[in-house]
């Protein structure tokens, strides 16, 4: 017997198991305390990368200009038309209902809109929709369709659809963001409009919380629900199933408590670390119950059991904790804060996780009684005839494998080549939610929710912006977006000056464009803001004329759709900008996600690479071995080019939710790897021939690798009943891989160290 483990025995005792469970105890309290105060974080702008110069000129940007995604669109419909009295004086009074809501800023709506008409003697303002009587309202409408502006922000092409559009406060928290949706919800139910539709941010961040909080609570308590399932078939007793769902339960405790007593929020992909953690930690806890329960077969006392224990699967185990929590912590190549922190966070969990089970379980099993499984032959159990068949097959078909598994790596290969980096805004949602479907709503009647921003820099030290020959220029890309890149909506200090224009002239629509020469520009210019206000144009372009912005909105096509169109738009602007003092820079939320969804989405198959390395050097350093470390490595490489392959067959883009999966579902994989060579390295060190060596490890650890795997797989793989598509793409992809990696460590990996593993090694 090895001399360390009467070592290690002499440290489990019952004595030593209460003083454990007391000080664990403490620390547990202090933790559920602190649960009292755990918080939800919903600050999406956090997912702009920190390291892209494009977010220090956008927030410069919102700084002159304000945000561009406070606002929320409200319509309502009238199938019959919206031009009628009575509908539009309740769509009236629902806009002068919501300016009064706290942190509204404005409300703008058609039917407060007036056109103005600037004279010799004064500003007239003519109303757009005259509500005091129905006669009015045929000639109003007429002489909206004929004005595009009017007709295209605020109608939609039927005219059976009106839209109003509220701009919020900058920066509200939950409480005030929630607080306000409910007071526009109120007063929505009290307008007497029976269709109204709504999008934009504070909407659906509202539902996208509440969803969030729901699954929360239901994927934790379905992974705990199934997770006692399979413990109760691996082990048959009650006992088996509550002390491991008790370590690994506290485990989950802990980990959220810290986070809330650092004041950590939980975020959105926090949010999945209860179930990730409680699921991965459980592979500790089994590989140690598995151990014990096979040295009390073998006629040990439970303190000299423990102690085989912790000398045989200890250190697998630790290695297993580090290589899953190198998956994670490779999230930090992310230049996205939180993404940073999920793999920070889940890597710190999967060490909590295995501290707990070397600790709380050691001293809860020296103070219970021995279990009855352990009276039980090994041979009489499920697993071993299943084992030894399975083996059995293996060696039978051993030249066999390893060309299927290169045949399924080069067909994979074919398909990774029609992977894309993709996303779009509210690609999370399901198809059918209610939600999802206003905003496919508002994509095909008003041009999308999907913001729109682009900045204009005066890059010479003279001269403005309402220069006549910039605003001709201006004029070339406005149109451009609105043609090639399908911007709606557009409003530009072009569309201030034509608007200026054709108020000094009687509001023909035949001014509404740009004056004819540079005298009449600049003495519009200066009466500007008779026209937009002074706050409302400070929102277009600044003081001193020397930045604009063009803002409207557009369709969600897809960043692979607007990274294509963006090349086209620089071409353009390359061409423009050449002979002008002009700089046109894309900016805005939408466009920072897109550069921060392909950026990301490259750090993390960097970070993958990263992992790679770490893993095999530290296999390399474990087993001294070069050819043991590439016979480990090959089996959980084939899972990740299958995987790709699948993305690559069924459509499933590259992005953040899709990207994380692969360093995460490397580092768990790799898991079964480790325990099933560890338990190789130990026969062999016993003195066993490579063979028997070999058949004994597939037989000790492959039960402990079958219960674990299907644990992983149920707990990942209720996932995918989550109505988020990056929450369904993790539990099925991450399932998969691991799969594949439990078939590949029972039928490869045998095969690999019986053909190439030196055969005198001991």
């Amino acid at each position: 017997m090895d001399p360390r483990i009467p070592r290690i025995e002499r440290y489990l005792t019952p004595r030593n198991a209460r003083l454990t469970l007391f000080l664990l105890g403490l620390l547990t309290v202090v933790f559920a305390i602190a649960l009292r105060n755990v918080k939800l974080d919903h600050d999406f702008e956090r997912f702009f990368p920190t390291d892209d110069p494009e977010l220090d000129r956008y927030l410069e940007f919102r700084e002159r200009f304000g945000n561009d995604n406070d606002f929320l669109l409200i319509a309502a419909e009238r199938p019959q038309g919206v031009f009628q009295r009575e509908f539009l004086t309740a769509f009236d009074s629902l806009a002068e209902r919501l300016r009064t809501v706290p942190d509204v800023n404005s409300v703008t709506s058609p039917t407060s809109l007036s056109d103005p008409r600037i004279t010799p003697v004064g500003v007239f303002q003519v109303p757009w929709l005259r509500l005091d009587a129905d006669s009015t309202l045929a000639p109003d409408s007429a002489r909206i369709w004929q004005d595009e502006r009017v007709r295209n922000t605020f109608f939609d092409k039927e005219g059976k659809a009106v839209l109003m559009i509220m701009q919020t406060e900058q920066g509200l928290s939950k409480e005030r963001s929630d607080a306000l949706m409910l007071a526009v919800d109120q007063a929505v139910s009290n307008s007497g409009l029976e269709r109204v539709r709504m999008g934009g941010r504070i909407h659906g961040q509202y539902w996208y919380i509440q969803k969030m909080q729901y699954e929360l609570v239901l994927f934790f308590s379905l992974s705990v629900a199934l997770l006692a399932v399979f413990l109760a078939v691996g082990f048959r007793t009650l006992w088996g199933v509550l002390v491991p769902i008790g370590v690994v339960g506290l485990t989950v405790l802990w980990q959220v408590g810290a986070m809330t007593l650092v004041g950590k929020p939980l975020g959105i992909l926090t949010m999945l670390l209860p179930t990730i953690l409680f699921v991965v930690g459980m592979s500790d806890v089994v590989h140690i119950l598995e151990r014990y329960i096979e040295a009390l077969r073998n006629g040990h006392t439970k303190s000299r059991a423990l102690a085989i224990s912790y000398h045989e699967v200890g250190l697998a185990t630790f290695l297993t904790s580090l290589t899953t929590a190198i998956g994670f912590a490779t999230l930090l190549t992310s230049g996205i804060g939180p993404v940073r922190e999920f793999g920070v966070v889940t890597a710190a969990g999967v060490f909590m996780a295995f501290g707990l089970s070397f600790t709380l379980l050691p001293a809860v099993l020296l103070l219970v009684a021995t279990p009855v499984q352990a009276q039980v032959a090994h041979t009489a159990s499920f697993w071993h005839p299943l084992l030894h068949g399975l083996y059995r097959t293996v060696l039978r078909k051993r030249r066999m494998i390893p060309y299927a598994f290169l045949v399924l790596a080069l067909v994979s290969s074919v398909f990774i080549s029609r992977l894309k980096v993709d996303n779009y805004l509210l690609e999370d949602w399901p198809e059918d939610d209610p939600q999802k479907q206003e905003y496919y709503w508002f994509e095909a009647h008003f041009g999308g929710v999907r913001p729109y921003e682009m900045e204009v820099r005066l890059t010479s030290d003279s001269g403005s912006l309402w220069d006549l020959p910039n605003l001709q220029v201006m004029e070339q890309v406005q149109q451009h977006l609105e043609q090639v890149q399908g911007v709606q909506a557009v409003i530009s200090p072009v569309t201030v000056m034509k608007a200026l224009n054709k108020a000094f002239n009687g509001g023909s629509e035949a001014f509404y464009r740009l004056p004819d020469d540079e005298a009449d520009a600049r003495r519009l210019a200066k009466r500007a803001t008779v026209l937009a206000g002074k706050d409302a144009l400070n929102t277009v372009i600044t003081a001193d004329g020397r930045h604009a912005r063009l803002s409207g909105r557009m369709l969600d096509e897809g960043g692979h759709v607007h990274g294509k169109r963006n090349l086209v738009l620089d071409v353009f602007l390359a061409e423009v900008e050449h002979d002008v003092p002009l700089d046109f820079q894309q900016t805005g939320m939408a466009y920072l996600i897109d550069r921060s969804n392909a950026k990301l989405s490259s750090q993390l198959i960097g970070g993958l690479s990263i992992a790679f390395v770490l893993i095999a050097l530290l296999m390399a350093w474990v087993f001294r071995s070069w050819r043991m470390t590439l016979i480990a490595l090959v089996p959980n490489v084939v899972p990740l080019i299958f995987v790709g392959g699948i993305m690559g067959m069924v459509g499933i883009d590259i992005k953040v939710s899709t990207a994380i999966i692969f360093t995460i579902a490397f580092g768990i994989a790799v898991d079964d790897t480790i325990h099933m060579l560890g338990k190789l390295r130990i026969e062999l060190m016993k003195g066993r021939s490579l063979p028997y060596a070999m058949k004994r490890s597939f037989l000790s650890a492959g039960k402990a690798l079958l219960i674990t795997s299907v644990m992983l797989l149920s707990g990942f793989i209720s996932l995918v009943f989550s109505d988020f598509a990056s929450v369904f793409h993790m539990g099925l992809l991450v399932s998969i891989t691991l799969f594949m990696a439990l078939v590949a460590d029972l039928l490869l990996l045998p095969v690999l160290v019986l053909r190439y593993l030196p055969r005198d090694r001991s």
